[in-house]
């Protein structure tokens, strides 16, 4: 049977980087392939240039035998390929069938019929078991519906070739069962899924084959039921699962607190109530963690600690600054303090795509020395720093001066870490850090973690991994019901009473 899709030696290059190196690749009808592989072995690539986004520099891909070069997503579309990507392509402003909408060369000049269009929104989503309110600003939506928009959005053009790029990466693990649920729907109907992960929970729960990517070339091809995970694991990072690092809670720290949080009501950018009652210390040497379902006032509070925002009510106290002395309450203000931040969305709030590794690099210390002196920028300083960050850290880059956007998410993340623990800071906010990383960039994440523990510094981890929570954390914070719970001693509790404050009304 003549594949869907089929890649033949395949090549794409970044300058002096190939991100893929020859790659052959089939997909059938009715199953689900997962590409897996480490942060930067070459995944998104392999996904832009199915969907159009980038031409491979050598080899071919064929569409039902016959060879395609695409100009753009909307000729892949065309040929039957959607994509959910790993960070969403949805204007937040908008409705869901707004969204739908958007770019669908179906839709006539004109006057839109929405309620048209809103009916076959849901009817698709009811065929995939889906609940979807078209009328629904998806600015509104978790990140659960948001991907639920992003499938139907896909589906809505009849592709018959799907390419899930880390669809995971962003859900609690009941919103990525139902994502299965929908992905099982679609291969009985033949359409072929492409699944680009490097979680083997993943691949084990959906994938009919595996096709392991290591540096850009296939380091393996297995039937899922022929392999275990220790197998994958090799495939992936040439050695065995990496030995865990968590250590695990340590004995309570005991120093003055650097962070209060006094009665803190915390509000959403639409002005609703997104926690309150929120109360608790963080002391130097400890890791807090921010335990909760999405959406729970997690984000509001980091950005309130970051003096990114202010709360509605209560105060904040971190490193001598107060929240309700505005003029003072400023993320320089707190950065000069020695509080670092390790944001949640790495694309829209720590790094600048189209700038160079030192100029990201700057972006927190443009008025430290020795990157600033009598109000001059120095980029030299900041290259020496970078080039130390990409040794220190095992950074793959095409280069030094390389734009950040042609790296990796996990090679991102590196950076930005390398960037925020740069001047020892006191206080580390730390977002989500290890989301979307693969085993061993997890693993060395999480070991800075821990090392910044020993170190002295007050650690404020936010994971929607609670087994993240539970290896790293002291004492753990829980968002849930709109009010906060805790904070709670890691060794004196369990995951069920952790649990049972997550979903609390």
């Amino acid at each position: 049977m003549t594949p869907v899709v089929r890649l033949a030696g395949v090549t794409r290059r970044f300058g002096s980087l190939t991100a893929v190196d020859g790659l052959d690749l089939d997909l059938a009808a009715g199953e689900v392939v997962a590409l897996l592989g480490e942060n930067g072995a070459g995944k998104s690539t392999v996904v832009n240039m199915l969907s159009g986004a980038l031409p491979p520099d050598a080899g071919t891909i064929a569409v039902d035998g016959r060879p395609v070069a695409f100009a753009g997503p909307a000729q892949a579309l065309a040929a039957g390929i959607g994509t959910v990507h790993q960070h969403y392509m949805l204007v937040p402003a908008f409705t869901v069938v707004e969204n739908v909408m958007l770019g669908d060369p179906r839709t006539p000049r004109g006057l839109l019929d929405l309620r048209a269009a809103a009916a076959r929104v849901e009817a698709i989503a009811s065929d995939l078991g889906l609940a979807l309110d078209p009328f629904a600003p998806v600015g509104s939506l978790d990140v659960a519906g948001q991907q639920r928009v992003e499938i139907v959005k896909a589906l809505s053009r009849d592709v018959r070739v799907l390419l899930l790029d880390e669809p995971t990466a962003v859900l609690a693990r009941p919103d990525a069962e139902r994502l299965f649920a929908v992905v099982d729907r679609l291969k009985a109907r033949g359409t072929a899924v492409l699944l680009i992960t490097h979680k083997l929970d993943d691949v084990f729960r959906a994938a009919d084959r595996v096709v392991i990517l290591r540096r850009g070339r296939v380091e393996g091809r297995h039937r899922t039921a022929d392999v275990d995970r220790d197998t994958l694991v090799r495939l992936m990072v040439g050695e065995a699962m990496p030995a865990p690092t968590a250590e695990g809670p340590h004995e309570a720290a005991t120093g003055a607190p650097v962070v209060r949080v006094e009665g803190v009501e915390l509000r959403r950018a639409n002005g609703s109530l997104a926690a309150a009652e929120i109360s608790f210390e963080a002391r130097p040497g400890e890791i807090l963690a921010i335990a909760g379902v999405e959406g729970n006032g997690q984000g509001e509070l980091i950005r309130c600690l970051a003096g990114l925002e202010r709360p509605a009510r209560g105060r904040i106290e971190c490193l001598g600054l107060r929240s309700d002395l505005p003029h003072r309450w400023t993320p320089r203000a707190l950065r000069r303090a020695g509080l670092a931040h390790v944001p949640e969305d790495r694309r829209r709030d720590a790094v600048v795509g189209s700038a160079t590794l030192p100029d990201n690099h700057l972006l927190s210390h443009s008025f430290r020395r020795p990157f600033a002196r009598s109000g001059l920028i120095r980029r030299g300083p900041a290259l020496a720093a970078v080039r130390a960050a990409i040794g220190r850290f095992a950074v793959r880059t095409p280069g030094e001066r390389a734009r950040i956007a042609a790296l990796s998410g996990g090679n991102q993340q590196k950076l930005v870490l390398a960037r925020e623990l740069e001047a020892a800071p006191k206080v580390l906010l730390a977002a989500q850090p290890t989301r979307g990383l693969d085993i061993q960039t997890t693993a060395f994440v999480r070991g800075l973690l821990l090392e910044e523990r020993r170190r002295g510094t007050a650690v404020i981890l936010v994971s929607a991994d609670l087994g993240e929570i539970w290896d790293l954390a002291d004492r753990i914070l829980v968002l849930g019901g709109g009010r906060g719970h805790g904070p709670f001693d890691r060794r004196r509790t369990t995951r069920e009473e952790i649990g049972a404050h997550m979903v609390s009304r």
